[in-house]
């Protein structure tokens, strides 16, 4: 198969093996129910398993969720089911649900049902429990971390593959849905399984590795906002209104191009070069270490136009969080699918609406100011910022700050009686040894909720009325984390 010569790894051959497995089930099928998360990286990889279903002939109906409970698996349509990015950290509700399915997902599974020594070998574990009509495939399962090596688009995207090497093209969302899930943040690019899938779209022709800046909105955004907006701690520059009109005129760089603004796309390579030229100056006069931050891999797909978001990865995958977190998962699916006719067109509108949720969230918590405990800041916006974004939000905050251990966790109101938390760190909170994904699992089942995620990013859904609970027990429990690390230094 096309796939197999660029896994050399052998943790990737494994992961492959599972996926060939799993997707020879799918197969059997005759109709098949996509259950996803409503995130880019949730989008993408139903866009992927819509798109190898069909191909494959199999009939499919797809479901958005924001989250698992009982409740939700109750109300899917009969039929088998293939969870896409989430699924493995609610293994047992399934199997009590009785439920037959696929699992493609990239979060720690679910081990809390099973004793604790075989909580660290994934394959002991599965062996130990009943888990017979669960066929999963998870990266945690060969020893590879679903945090930045493979994303849930990526894990789909292998079952694709297993299935027929047709579906080479799906590299495209595979890829999206890694840089949505924000995977090259542990060392600006990516890595693991993600950089086979940028090898292979780069090999098809689908993608391409840019060395540029890595600012937001390259494609979109009017110059001025671009450089004012691209970075926080640009000196001169950054969130000064005006300045990045000042700084074009100071480089004899034009802003518009008739009656319209041009974008960072639309510039010659000289005139690029200008503008890097003077931000690497302003980082050395304010003697700001964050060149790697700045400038670095960047990743668009030369087949889309060059001033569409779906020329980016980040902006396509901003352009993906922008119909899924406001109930437009079908439109989402089918953008990161091809569609660039009325579902695109919608897309754009949604984006537009996101992004100024963005900005207003942000600003909302800036004004009003961060609470804290011992060991973490945290906000409770209630209903005032949509609970579908308070993630994104937090990593807008918590990236002003890269060097603080503390993470960041905010709140608002989801489900009558509910409250949605995320939490969101920087790398340097791995020296406490704490996994957020575990912690946010063990606070929310102690208040009569649900969590997990990632090491560096998880959720939660917990009551209204067990807030405090719950943000004692992760403070503690950071607490006594980094009192270890206090005593053994010692």
């Amino acid at each position: 198969m096309l796939i197999e010569k660029y896994l050399r790894d052998e943790k990737y051959r494994r992961l492959f093996e599972i996926a060939r497995d799993v997707a020879n089930i799918i197969s059997d099928q005759k109709r098949v129910i996509i259950v996803s998360h409503i995130d880019a990286d949730g989008l993408s990889s139903s866009a992927i398993a819509k798109k190898t279903l069909e191909r494959s002939g199999i009939d499919t109906e797809v479901v958005f969720i924001k989250n698992v409970d009982p409740k939700v698996l109750k109300d899917l349509p009969p039929g088998f089911k293939w969870f896409v990015d989430l699924g493995s950290g609610s293994m047992k509700m399934i199997r009590d649900a009785q439920i037959e399915c696929a699992i493609t997902d990239h979060h720690l599974p679910d081990q809390f049902d099973i004793d604790p020594e075989f909580r660290r070998d994934l394959l002991e574990f599965l062996e130990h429990s009943d888990f017979g009509s669960i066929y999963q495939v998870n990266p945690h399962m060969v020893g590879l971390n679903g945090s930045y090596e493979v994303s849930g688009s990526g894990v789909t995207f292998l079952v694709s593959m297993a299935m027929s090497d047709n579906n080479a093209d799906l590299v495209v969302p595979a890829i999206v849905g890694a840089v949505g899930d924000v995977q090259d943040a542990n060392s600006g690019i990516l890595e693991g399984l993600n950089r086979i899938f940028i090898n292979l779209g780069n090999d098809l022709g689908l993608v391409r590795i840019d060395q540029d800046l890595r600012f937001f909105g390259r494609a979109t955004r009017p110059l001025p906002k671009f450089l004012e907006l691209g970075y926080d701690r640009l000196p001169g520059i950054s969130n000064l209104r005006g300045s990045g009109s000042k700084l074009l005129k100071y480089l004899n760089i034009p802003i518009k191009d008739g009656d319209r603004f041009r974008v960072y796309n639309d510039l010659s390579e000289d005139e690029k070069r200008l503008i890097r030229t003077e931000i690497f100056k302003r980082l050395i006069i304010g003697d700001i270490d964050a060149f790697d931050e700045v400038f670095g891999e960047t990743y668009v797909f030369p087949r889309e136009d060059v001033r569409s978001p779906t020329y980016d990865a980040k902006e396509f995958a901003t352009l993906l969080n922008s119909c899924g977190r406001y109930g437009e998962g079908m439109t989402g699916l089918n953008v990161a699918a091809g569609d660039r006719g009325e579902d695109y067109m919608k897309s754009i509108s949604l984006m537009s609406s996101h992004r100024r949720n963005l900005v207003n969230g942000y600003n909302h918590i800036m004004a009003e100011g961060l609470r804290s405990l011992k060991n973490i800041d945290y906000f409770y916006a209630g209903k005032d910022i949509n609970e579908n974004i308070v993630g994104i939000v937090a990593n807008m905050i918590i990236a002003r700050n890269p060097e603080t251990r503390r993470p960041l966790i905010t709140m608002a109101d989801s489900d009558p009686g509910t409250v949605k938390a995320s939490v969101r760190a920087n790398k340097v909170f791995l020296k406490t040894g704490v996994d957020l994904a575990d912690l946010f699992r063990r606070a929310a089942m102690g208040v009569g909720g649900v969590g997990g995620g990632h090491d560096l990013a998880a959720g939660a859904n917990i009551p209204a009325d067990r807030i405090d609970d719950f943000l004692r027990f992760v403070d503690s429990e950071i607490g006594r984390a980094v009192s270890s690390i206090v005593e053994s230094d010692r």
